[in-house]
């Protein structure tokens, strides 16, 4: 893949990298936080305007994988990849109608703070959360840092030096998110929006000018290109058929959904808006720049699939990276298209990076730490450096992996153990403490569970472990088994819960008075 990039178009896409670290560094310190550990959750005095907020919302929305796997899979598999932009789509919306506003009335620092609200907290739901969310964002953070790795390997022309890529680029974006605090990394965060999205929006141009503006004629190409004919506009090419293809195409849209009403860096965002109104009007804002990206994103993947899916099938699942980089080069044989989509794909990954590793550093040191009053002003930017520091290392031992598998696994924890205990803490007076702890670890351990004795982790050549086979089901993506297995535990949890049953439960009255502020 390092053909990809001749060498003016490396020493633009490097001149363009250092330039946007060296302003975000800047903009970090000029309107990043203090020192008090609140200041990085909230800064009360400087808060962005709702539509900033909403814009930072998006990116964090838009991580690289959404931008390199969602785009090979749209590529390679056709109408499954749809799939999962609308089940992004869909749970954008569901978090616009039923989570913002109240989340924003309702928490003061983290999502935790919800819960305690609500009467379904406590110190063990506390830690119990946050180390979820680390869970969550662990993943995720992996998945951005070995991306980023591979990139600016292909740009230096040396892949042996990814390790080394990973681990720098690890450190630097970890100095930004613990520097910049909400409001630096939110400008961060905005500055990639404005940087990417007007360059997607301009590939999907030339993909329909390539084609004389005719989907028709597009989407013949593209169905031709990735070589399984019809069937690439039909669902199957990824799920499959039968019923293990229905289980894993309605899991796909309904654990995204979820996954994505309730992912940590959103919610942190959300949060930290200047009101429940500022926070619906952010997104508002947020919706609109998905609906916009996304809508670039199917035409570059069923470009790509067009125009160089031969050679993605060639590459196999490692060449799904690169596949803005090969469509770039297919459009634009001068190489300026194929710079700027990598210019992309580093932006995306360094800011996902930085808000991740933020979120993770708020849910580490002031829910973990910070339940039992073990944390003390700077707990948070510890935990951020910490938790970016490792997973720099981890993504170093893992960065032969299959992205598809670790992106799956954070999704299928974060749509089956936070949004139900999200959305029952909104919306249901019964939730108990006892409730949101069998959902938290429950549903976990089930997702655990789910994806290790699945084709994705043995049994398979794109396996984790190909070698072995220790498979009992061939259901690749789980979420219609573990989001309703979370919000089952939930329920079960709550009405067997012993205070619930003698009429006592913590927080009802309390509960009733905020709903009906």
């Amino acid at each position: 893949m390092t053909t990809l990039l001749d060498p003016s178009s490396r020493s633009l896409v490097f001149a363009v990298f250092c330039v946007f670290v060296v302003v975000c560094l800047m903009l970090c310190v000029v309107t990043g936080a203090d020192e008090d550990d609140r200041a990085l959750v909230r800064s009360d005095n400087r808060r962005l305007r709702s539509w900033q907020q909403g814009i930072a919302m998006g990116g964090d929305t838009t991580t690289v994988a959404t931008v390199t796997v969602l785009v090979g899979m749209v590529a390679t598999f056709g109408f499954d990849g749809l799939g999962v932009m609308l089940g992004s789509l869909v749970g954008v919306m569901l978090f616009l109608v039923l989570v913002v506003e109240p989340l924003r009335r309702h928490a003061s620092l983290t999502a935790a703070d919800l819960l305690d609200a609500r009467g379904s907290g406590g110190p063990a739901v506390r830690v119990s959360w946050g180390a979820v969310t680390l869970f969550v964002c662990f993943p995720l953070l992996v998945v951005q840092l070995v991306v980023v790795g591979n990139v600016a390997a292909a740009l230096i022309g040396q892949p042996g030096v990814r390790s080394g890529c990973i681990v720098v680029i690890g450190c630097v974006m970890t100095a930004l998110a613990v520097s910049g605090g909400i409001r630096g990394t939110g400008v961060v965060m905005i500055a990639k929006s404005a940087i990417a999205l007007p360059v997607l929006v301009v590939a999907a141009v030339l993909v329909l000018d390539r084609f004389g503006g005719d989907m028709g004629r597009l989407l013949d190409a593209a169905a031709l290109g990735s070589g399984m004919g019809e069937a690439y506009l039909r669902p199957g090419g990824y799920t499959g058929d039968g019923w293990v293809g229905a289980v894993n195409r309605i899991g796909q849209i309904f654990g995204m959904s979820l996954a994505t009403l309730a992912m940590p860096a959103v919610l942190m965002r959300a949060i930290s808006t200047k009101s429940p109104r500022g926070a619906r009007s952010g997104g508002r804002w947020m919706l609109g720049e998905l609906v916009l990206l996304y809508g670039a994103l199917a035409v570059v993947g069923v470009g790509a699939a067009a125009l160089v899916g031969e050679a993605l099938r060639e590459a196999g699942p490692a060449g799904q990276v690169f596949t803005p980089l090969m469509l770039g080069r297919a459009l634009d044989g001068g190489g300026f298209l194929v710079a700027a989509l990598a210019c992309v794909l580093f932006l995306t990954a360094l800011a996902a990076v930085v808000d991740v590793t933020l979120a993770a550093g708020i849910a580490l040191g002031r829910d973990v730490l910070g339940a039992y009053g073990r944390a003390d002003g700077a707990a948070s930017r510890w935990s951020a450096a910490l938790t970016g520091a490792v997973c720099s290392v981890v993504a170093v031992v893992v960065a032969d992996w299959n992205l598809v598998v670790v992106s799956t696994l954070w999704l299928t924890v974060c749509g089956a153990a936070l949004a139900p205990v999200l959305l029952y803490a909104l919306y249901w007076p019964g939730f108990t403490a006892r409730g949101a702890l069998w959902c938290l670890w429950g549903a976990t351990v089930l997702s655990l569970v789910a994806l290790a004795l699945s084709p994705y982790v043995s049994g398979t050549p794109g396996a984790i472990f190909p070698g072995l086979d220790f498979r009992v089901w061939d259901v690749t993506i789980p979420g219609l088994v573990t989001a309703p297995a979370g919000f089952l535990l939930g329920w079960l949890g709550s009405v067997t819960d012993p205070r619930r049953m003698a009429g006592d439960v913590p927080g009802a009255e309390q509960r009733s008075r905020l709903d009906s502020v």
